[in-house]
């Protein structure tokens, strides 16, 4: 097991939870969130808010690494829901983490940040942001604060755009193509989310997109491929049944 403790908020949600599961054998995790998960594996918890600067302060002591999964990630989110939880939650992550000396912070943004693109397009990193909605935009924000403070004080910071995150169960009986080719396996995030925790010292911010090994991707994924190692075993439509 890898000694350096690493820091997961919002740690009761789906993600958080699988990846505290996926991750239980490997790291020293410390989890966090309003609530507490149905299950820690072990680890710690700490209740604590994001909204919550001084929360924030104390949960990053001593931690080397954060995966920043805290957020209101409804695609109908208000402004009054995405302003505490999105916005200023995420600059106190990203400032709590600098002033406690962390090494990284893998930041989880969203497809939603570059939505807006044609449909016929493949969207690259190099593209600009294009959010569809206030969540994708603030999402695009916080990627914004990732890059401030990755060259700003010195906080490596990686981005990954997450696709539509599924369960390998539930492909199966899906036949919507468009979100066959933006699917995201959990087991394919968590191998995204320790290919960036792992990656090289040396790569001190980026944007990366999560989707599986999908015949068809909306996004494309070979910088993840090239500078992180993500290699995804899934792919949607051969899961789904379609030929």
């Amino acid at each position: 097991m890898s000694s350096q403790p690493i820091l997961i908020t919002g740690a009761a949600g789906r993600i958080g939870s699988f990846l505290a599961r996926a991750f239980a054998d490997r790291y020293a995790l410390s989890l966090t969130d309003v609530r507490p998960p149905a299950e820690t594996y072990g680890h710690p918890f700490a209740q604590g808010n994001i909204a919550d600067l001084d929360a924030m302060r104390a949960l990053c002591q001593g931690v080397d690494s954060i995966v920043h999964l805290a957020a209101d990630p409804s695609t109908r989110a208000t402004w009054e829901s995405l302003l505490p939880n999105n916005i200023v939650g995420a600059y106190n992550v990203f400032q709590a983490a600098h002033e406690a000396g962390c090494r990284r912070v893998v930041f989880a943004s969203t497809i939603n940040a570059v939505g807006g693109h044609p449909r016929d397009v493949q969207v690259r990193t190099d593209m600009p942001v294009a959010p569809g909605n206030l969540y994708g935009a603030s999402k695009a924000w916080g990627e914004a604060a990732a890059f401030h403070y990755a060259h700003t004080h010195g906080l490596s910071c990686i981005c990954l755009r997450f696709g539509w995150v599924c369960s390998r169960d539930e492909l199966p009986a899906q036949r919507n193509l468009g979100l066959l080719e933006v699917a995201l396996t959990l087991d394919d995030l968590a191998l995204l989310v320790e290919a960036a925790l792992n990656a090289p010292a040396a790569l001190h911010f980026g944007v990366f997109h999560g989707v599986s090994n999908n015949r068809f991707k909306r996004l494309d994924i070979s910088d993840a491929r090239a500078q992180l190692g993500y290699a995804p075993r899934d792919d949607a439509f051969a899961l789904a049944g379609i030929a």
